[in-house]
């Protein structure tokens, strides 16, 4: 499709198609998609701090979708196929990223010793939120993270579920709980406020 004499137009049209493929892009991310974002326009790493405190540094990772035309498939294709080709590429690029997510998340948790091994039972539940980082409101609500299990795992969740309902694997929640809110509130005081 040419418009030579619309260079405003055909600069307009390309936003909105890469506007397109990224949110079919994001679609694909799972609990990533929620993630905050931002654009570096210069370098090949990403620097960053931990909430400890820690500091770290990220090499960017190469992902990439392509789709090459012959001039015949060009002129034959419509503009439905055009922006189904988009949403199609952006999907592609959001399964990349995911892959990449998960794989970066499975290594920094392993760095961490954070890792919780086995069968799910009540007790590596119970494991995985002592390990885990709780946030907590205003009101002292927890911030629970988010669980991504396979859907395979979807009996076993809820079989999990089930047993919480029990008096003492409440208490035991509670406790964990309260523990966290300590340390968060212990987190808290010790910040310092920027001038």
């Amino acid at each position: 499709m040419a418009l030579p004499l619309y260079p405003h137009l055909k600069e307009d049209l390309e936003d909105l198609l890469m506007d397109m493929a990224a949110a079919a892009a994001r679609e694909e991310l799972g609990p990533f998609k929620e993630s905050p974002r931002f654009i570096q326009h210069e370098g090949s790493r990403h620097l960053y701090s931990t909430i400890d405190g820690e500091e770290g540094e990220t090499e960017y990772q190469e992902l990439m979708v392509e789709r090459t035309f012959s001039s015949s498939e060009i002129a034959s294709l419509s503009f439905e196929d055009a922006l189904n080709l988009v949403i199609e590429k952006g999907r592609e690029m959001g399964a990349q990223q995911a892959r990449y997510h998960y794989a970066r998340l499975d290594q920094i948790v392993a760095d961490a010793g954070t890792t919780v091994s086995g069968p799910l039972t009540l007790d590596s539940f119970f494991e995985m939120l002592e390990r885990a980082f709780i946030s907590f409101d205003y009101e002292g609500n927890p911030r629970m993270p988010t669980m991504v299990i396979h859907p395979n795992m979807t009996p076993r969740i809820q079989e999990l579920a089930e047993e919480m309902e029990r008096d003492e694997a409440k208490a035991r929640l509670a406790e964990i709980m309260e523990r966290k809110r300590e340390q968060w509130n212990e987190e808290q005081d010790r910040r310092k406020l920027v001038d």
